[in-house]
């Protein structure tokens, strides 16, 4: 046993010894306060020592250990081998153990009937935590004589600086759910049915800005590194994120409600069970290898599905189970909710969340759910947006409904008259975005709502920040998620985009920018850049984005080039070098894309791939031939001439392609994302609103100790 897994036993043993004092302390003896106290922190030095250590033997290269050869490299800059630290599973593992912890000692401190139970329901996610960092650690070793002379390294799609942020903060907002999870389960057994809102409000509005500021970081790494031209490509791994968001963002609103009127108490003990029982689904799903084949955020399997199931089974049954067996003693509220007030607009908002976060999880759990009848498949990315967008269109109406009604009942002639400026309003912005093109009409309202949720948000923000800063938060937020609807909306389905092949030496013209490809920039990390002079109508510029060969991925590594502007960015996407190689003649195809090359059309419908996981495997591309009417399902005798897994697009040398002349030729992706700036403002807003929020309701937590 080395000094790293003795570290992680000793956590382990913490955390049942500090359990067993909760549940002492949580029935009333407060005799066992200090040694629960004491338990706890013992285990978070445990961890804080073994992240230590974990980090030493990262930094100085002993590649003796299994973990620090397999995401680390002598060659490697140390702001990546710090992020080492979290490239694979074993080591997140530890930091969600870690950030556990930490969030555990912040509960611990405060003052509250339902601290000492709670802290018994936060411990019991880090035994089992605690369980697999002893079993599948970061420390295990090679046998002697065995250890490599270098590691591998980071993958190079995670060698970019967001890599030192964007996990830990990503896995801070799945941990800090089991915050809510245990305060809620603390006044099950408490019978303390309202008492636990006001301790839970600030960790909620926590929780969901966490998480959300985890995602949205992620859709910026994958918008400036990854090149496919996007933010989010809803894959199984973000919805991962996202579906326990929504769930916790419905729990926020229905506290609420229950502050003010009293009522949904079974539901918001309901919803604070599942976001975090959607967190450990969603670990269940990235870790267990089902999304393998599915998702490029999926970790490999480390055989620790029947432990993950585990995992969720305890979270699962001690949360619904306690909640099913303390129903009928959960008070009814004194009224029943307004047929026509706020709260009864929060409510169908609470709907509206909800039922996006089931369809999207059916949607992200379809190859567990296929592989029951079949052959394992995915939904197409159609598939979400189809679902989403009519509930994104009710969730901008009742975003700017809610805040011009009182609670309890408001007069509908009133809201009427409340509602008019805002209606107008956001009237003429639609028909704005119909003359710039937005011609389908679920776009359109979506635009409709999202534009009188800001009109309405907005006058109500103002009165509030003229009445105190706490009175005008909340409603910041909806403004946020307004101009973020906008944003998506413009960027996601209005732009252009074009391929271009450019020629060294000469200039082309995609969507009225001149360019003219000047040749290669070599880099020192070996990160060469190709460099492309635009001459745009806004203004002349050089465009440097990344194409490089990675040993480790055996293929080019890209990363485009953004030019930003006020209304929109250009985004140059580089594809692969043609010329000068055996690839020449070859014609990119997007899965489901269709090309005629004389009186033949090619659909490319997806990969075969035979053989996975043996020397023998054969990737081949399946195409649909239609010939004179006459539609055929064959792997005809073409020749893949590349693959881009990044996005899943294929080069093929089809028959009748011209092969071009053998001379140097860049092939890019040049695209326009339209008001893409409003993605990243909303979001701004929104982020800030929800911390301002937090900060309030603690504020209120503490005054009222």
């Amino acid at each position: 046993m080395n000094l790293g897994q003795a570290f992680t036993w000793v956590a382990f043993f913490a955390s049942l010894a500090a359990g067993l004092a909760f549940l002492a302390a949580a029935g009333g003896r407060s005799a066992a306060e200090r040694p629960a106290r004491i338990a706890f922190r013992v285990q978070w030095l445990a961890y804080v020592a073994a992240a230590g250590f974990l980090w030493y033997i990262l930094f100085t290269h002993q590649f003796r250990y299994q973990y620090v050869a397999s995401y680390s490299s002598s060659a490697m800059p140390h702001h990546y081998i710090y992020a080492a630290f979290w490239g694979g599973q074993e080591g997140t593992f530890m930091l969600w153990a870690l950030i556990t912890c930490t969030l555990g000692l912040l509960l611990m401190r405060l003052r509250h009937p339902l601290t000492w139970a709670s802290m018994f329901f936060l411990n019991l996610p880090l035994v089992m935590l605690g369980l697999v960092t002893v079993m599948r650690g970061p420390f295990l070793v090679y046998p002697a004589g065995m250890a490599p002379p270098d590691g591998q390294g980071l993958n190079p799609l995670l060698q970019d600086p967001w890599m030192t942020i964007h996990p830990p903060v990503l896995f801070t907002g799945f941990s800090s759910l089991v915050v809510p999870f245990a305060i809620a389960l603390a006044g099950l057994v408490k019978r303390d049915y309202d008492g636990w809102i006001r301790l839970v409000l600030p960790w909620c509005i926590f929780s969901t800005g966490m998480l959300a500021t985890g995602f949205i970081m992620g859709g910026v790494w994958a918008y400036k590194v990854l090149g496919w031209g996007g933010y989010w490509g809803w894959d199984p791994v973000e919805n991962g994120s996202f579906i326990p968001w929504l769930s916790n963002a419905a729990l926020l609103h229905g506290l609420l409600i229950q502050r003010v009127t009293g009522s949904l108490r079974r539901t918001n003990f309901f919803l604070a069970i599942t976001s975090y029982v959607l967190v450990l689904y969603a670990s269940f799903l990235t870790r267990s290898g089902v999304l393998a084949d599915f998702s490029v955020h999926s970790f490999a399997n480390l055989g620790l599905t029947g432990f993950l199931l585990s995992f969720l089974f305890v979270a699962a049954v001690s949360g619904y189970g306690l909640l099913i067996a303390r129903l009928k003693d959960i008070p009814k509220p004194a009224q029943p909710l307004g047929n026509f007030s706020r709260e009864s607009m929060m409510w169908l908002g609470q709907i509206v969340f909800m039922l996006m976060c089931a369809l999207t999880a059916v949607g992200m759990s379809a190859p567990l759910i296929t592989r029951l009848f079949g052959p394992a498949s995915n939904v197409q990315t159609a598939y979400y947006n189809l679902v989403n967008a009519p509930l994104a269109i009710a969730m901008g109406l009742l975003l700017g409904l809610a805040p011009l009604m009182r609670w309890r009942q408001h007069e509908p002639a009133a809201l009427v008259r409340a509602a008019a400026p805002s209606v107008v309003i956001a009237t003429v912005v639609t028909l704005g975005a119909v003359v710039g093109g937005v011609c389908e009409w679920i776009p359109a309202l979506v635009v409709f709502g999202a534009a009188f949720a800001l009109a309405a948000n907005t006058v109500v923000t103002v009165r509030g920040f003229r009445a105190g800063w706490k009175h005008g938060v909340a409603y910041l937020g909806h403004m946020g998620v307004s101009v973020l609807l906008i944003g998506i909306v413009a960027s996601s389905h209005y732009g252009n985009a074009v391929q271009v092949q450019l020629p060294r030496g000469q200039q082309r013209v995609a969507l009225g920018y001149r360019m003219t490809y000047e040749g290669i920039r070599k880099q020192g990390d070996g990160k060469d850049r190709v460099m492309i002079a635009v001459d745009a109508p806004e203004r002349k510029f050089e465009a440097v984005p990344a194409l490089y060969w990675s040993a480790y991925n055996q293929g080019y590594m890209k990363k485009p080039h953004i030019e930003r502007f006020l209304t929109h960015d250009i985004y140059i996407s580089p594809l692969e070098m043609v010329g000068e190689d055996d690839n020449q003649g070859a014609v990119w195809l997007a899965k489901n894309e269709t090309r005629q090359i004389g009186q033949v059309k090619y659909t490319f419908v997806g990969f075969d791939i035979q053989g996975m996981g043996t020397p023998q495997m054969s990737i081949a591309a399946q195409l649909r031939v239609e010939i004179g009417g006459r539609t055929v399902h064959a792997r005809p005798k073409v020749e893949m001439a590349s693959a881009d897994p990044n996005t899943g697009k294929v080069a093929l040398i089809l028959p009748g392609t011209v092969a071009k002349s053998n001379q140097d030729v860049l092939a890019v992706e040049v695209s326009t994302k339209p008001l893409i700036n409003l993605v990243w403002i909303g979001a701004i807003i929104m982020l800030s609103s929800v911390f301002l929020s937090a900060i309030r309701r603690l504020m209120d937590l503490r005054a009222a100790r």
